[in-house]
């Protein structure tokens, strides 16, 4: 349950990102890492420090119960945010991915498994073994977000 307890802190800490960036908070977008850090605080980091190791923690944990499987390189927050997605399995059945898998392989961080099957077409959209890579339906995407927030409801009720 303590693993649990640190992976639920560390997407308490994604989850506060996110909120920020929707809430309009200035970000930086230059290109260099070194800059970025200077920006932010020893704090800052730290807590970023922790959520990846819980995160990676999540990651370990909701793998081996066969619930994640990224297409993508790193982490996918979102994906880890409701539960895990089966996003290798998503590709290839061409019912569309979830948001994360879908920026991720726009800007070119597919698993080489993956990246050797892809290419974009005239009109400039990816495509994997021949299929146009959509995201997730509209309904798709609400049902998962459903699932996000049945796990944090469930996960209030676990004892440390």
């Amino acid at each position: 349950m303590q693993k649990f307890s640190i992976a639920l802190s560390g997407l308490s800490v994604f989850v506060a990102g996110y909120l920020a960036g929707i809430a309009g908070v200035p970000a930086t977008h230059s290109g260099a890492a070194a800059e970025q850090d200077d920006r932010l605080s020893k704090e800052t980091l730290l807590a970023y420090k922790r959520s990846r190791v819980t995160l990676n923690n999540l990651s370990d944990m909701v793998t081996s119960e066969r619930r994640y499987r990224p297409a993508t390189e790193g982490i996918n927050y979102f994906a880890l945010s409701v539960g895990g997605i089966d996003a290798m399995r998503d590709l290839e059945e061409g019912r569309g991915v979830d948001p994360e898998t879908f920026a991720a392989l726009y800007a070119d961080r597919a698993l080489p498994e993956i990246a050797e099957h892809l290419e974009m077409d005239d009109n400039n959209r990816i495509r994997y073994k021949e299929n146009i890579v959509r995201m997730y339906s509209r309904d798709r995407l609400r049902e998962t977000f459903r699932q996000r927030e049945e796990i944090e409801n469930r996960s209030r009720s676990v004892a440390d």
